[in-house]
């Protein structure tokens, strides 16, 4: 009888543990969610919503800033490059008036050669990018 007993009472002691996990993903959650939010804190989904919009027009301006100076530093490189090319073009045929031939043409053909190799390495850098990005978003 006693064995009994004990064998009910550790039946009774066993407790159920459940656990249930929710997982999303993005800058906002489900409607679902959202209502139950609401419910406990009203005016909550409002102001997440605000504070969402508010960081996405934050992120924006910035990614255009961004870009913007991307361009301005691009276009300066371009003129700085230019500037250098041309003086080393000047220098050299200055020195083959000079009769420093061999000096002059060398400086001549290393402006145009690094001039060259610069846009040939820009080129195929900004090839393997679109190929690398075209790889990872395939959908676009």
């Amino acid at each position: 009888m006693r064995n009994n007993i004990q064998k009910t009472q550790k039946k009774n002691e066993q407790i159920l543990a459940a656990k249930m996990v929710t997982h999303f993903s993005g800058p906002l959650p489900p409607p679902a969610e959202m209502e139950r939010y609401e419910a406990i804190c009203p005016g909550f989904a409002e102001k997440l919503m605000e504070r969402y919009i508010k960081q996405s027009d934050h992120r924006m301006s910035l990614e255009s800033k961004v870009i913007d100076s991307d361009i301005k530093n691009s276009a300066r490189g371009q003129i700085f490059a230019f500037i250098l090319a041309l003086t080393t073009i000047l220098i050299g045929g200055l020195l083959i008036y000079l009769n420093k031939t061999v000096i002059g043409i060398v400086s001549i053909l290393g402006a145009l050669s690094a001039v060259v190799g610069v846009f040939v390495y820009g080129n195929e850098s900004k090839k393997n990018e679109r190929i690398k990005k075209s790889q990872e978003n395939p959908e676009i």
